[in-house]
């Protein structure tokens, strides 16, 4: 597996991006070792998304409150991952040392043949 590691120097520390293909966060989640968190809007989820990820939309994402889930990677995602990069900055403005987010979003997924659920 395969990531690419961007330092993005914020005012307090030297925060780390975290980018995942597509691939390897299928991989990392189908061995438990992570969860998803998309920040599409709840339309977009709605048409489709990666069975089991979890919605928190941009819109209304606060970095502040969210979670940490101690033992499980959290990777965001969006639909191309311009968003999940804005959420993954905001985590790390916030305080958070390391954060993952993957590249090329779900369109990106469903290039690479991975499973969705549609409605």
């Amino acid at each position: 597996m395969s990531a690419d590691v961007i330092s993005i120097t914020s005012k307090s520390s030297v925060p780390i991006l975290i980018e995942l293909e597509p691939t390897d966060a299928h991989a990392r989640l189908a061995s438990g070792q992570a969860i998803i968190v998309d920040v599409r809007e709840a339309s977009e989820y709605e048409n489709v998304r990666i069975p089991s990820a979890f919605l928190m939309p941009l819109s209304f994402f606060e970095a502040d409150h969210f979670p940490v889930i101690n033992g499980t990677e959290v990777i965001l995602m969006c639909a191309v991952g311009k968003r999940s990069a804005a959420a993954a900055k905001q985590l790390m403005n916030a305080g958070f040392g390391e954060v993952t987010h993957m590249k090329g979003g779900i369109n990106q997924w469903i290039d690479d043949g991975l499973p969705v659920d549609e409605d």
